[in-house]
């Protein structure tokens, strides 16, 4: 692959799976050097060895949320300014109305949205972010149409479009582009409990929904890499779809 990320430091959380797996071996063959998150010691250290380059396995609980920004903190004095996060960490939940509580929206909205602005919190620091830096966040198809059974993970969702364009405007003058992408339904472990929890039927008509079929985790990296890099340097706040088409229907 390219050295498109040669000697760039990234934060990726959620990075031993799905779109966080594959976006930490897309980066780390493009020669960027990592601080992979995610909450299992074991699978963090096998990834970071499997990799080519130097990198930094932080296992972290993203529900402790007051604690984001002091990590990020610590991280950027070990390794050095960081040039991008990406918060590849949420939960999807199938949660029908009529099941809903109030700790399942809670949960929901803890992973994708308050660990989201905790991140940014942490990453606006003068002294963690280097210059011309990207946070990448990651949306939902379903955050901009909407979907039955998941009302809670499409707000969540939805609100990290919010999000995004409002910390774009914020961080502009701190050299700090955002954006995110809106992935539909890419075959990840993810997937497979979504596949079980509605059905095969259900799920072969969520799958008929993307003209271009299911992707593939790496099919979402790929944009994640370009947002980060140079190329993308006048984008921000940006929301895109990287959908199989699911969102032009």
């Amino acid at each position: 692959m390219s050295d498109l990320h040669e000697g760039r430091r990234y934060l990726v959380t959620g990075a031993t799976s799905g779109i966080g797996l594959a976006t930490s071996i897309r980066l780390a063959h493009q020669g960027a050097d990592l601080v992979l998150v995610a909450r299992r010691t074991e699978e963090l250290e096998r990834l970071a060895d499997s990799l080519p380059g130097d990198h930094r396995s932080v296992p972290f609980d993203l529900t402790a949320t007051d604690e984001i920004p002091q990590l990020v903190g610590r991280v950027a004095k070990e390794v050095g300014g960081l040039h991008g996060l990406v918060h590849c960490a949420g939960i999807h939940r199938v949660t029908p109305l009529k099941i809903v509580n109030t700790k399942s929206v809670e949960d929901v909205f803890r992973i994708n949205v308050t660990a989201a602005l905790m991140l940014a919190k942490g990453f606006r620091v003068r002294r963690v972010h280097a210059p011309a830096a990207s946070i990448v966040l990651l949306s939902s198809a379903v955050g901009a149409v909407g979907q039955k059974g998941v009302s809670a993970y499409s707000a969540s969702k939805g609100a990290v479009i919010s999000l995004t364009k409002s910390l774009a405007l914020e961080l502009v003058d701190d050299d700090i582009r955002v954006n995110c992408v809106l992935p539909g339904v890419v075959q990840t472990p993810m997937t497979a409990g979504l596949a079980e929890s509605i059905g095969e039927d259900s799920f072969a008509e969520v799958a008929a929904m993307h003209p271009l079929g299911l992707g593939q985790p790496e099919d979402v990296a790929e944009p994640i890499s370009f947002l980060l890099g140079a190329g993308a340097r006048w984008i921000t706040g940006a929301a895109i779809a990287v959908d199989g088409g699911y969102t032009a229907q």
